[in-house]
């Protein structure tokens, strides 16, 4: 596992966010990644600060369509928003389905 080592960015992120999503974002930060992945809109909103490219849930299962590890995420999406803690708007399920071919009928 690996650690946060520049404390004082976790400090900053602190003011807005609680300690795991500071640290989700510290890491990548000082690792230089290309993506972090967060669901929250104002962790998504910290990262694109500090320049990182915020990952969601969504845009996980969309690559996972893309590069064939999912199959169907009509499916996905559905099973997901039926575990009733997951919300999604009927617009970005539109736009998720549209990007991977499986358009709405």
């Amino acid at each position: 596992m690996t650690t946060v080592t520049d404390s004082s960015i976790v400090r900053l992120l602190l003011a807005e966010l609680d300690k795991g999503e500071a640290e989700a974002i510290a890491l990548p930060h000082e690792t230089n990644a290309d993506a972090v992945l967060l669901d929250e809109r104002d962790a998504r909103q910290a990262a694109m600060r500090l320049g990182l490219r915020p990952l969601g849930t969504i845009g996980v299962l969309i690559w996972a369509k893309k590069s064939g590890r999912l199959q169907d995420l009509r499916a996905m999406l559905n099973a997901l928003e039926g575990q009733g803690g997951f919300r999604i708007s009927r617009a970005l399920y539109e736009q998720a389905l549209r990007e991977v071919g499986e358009e709405t009928t």
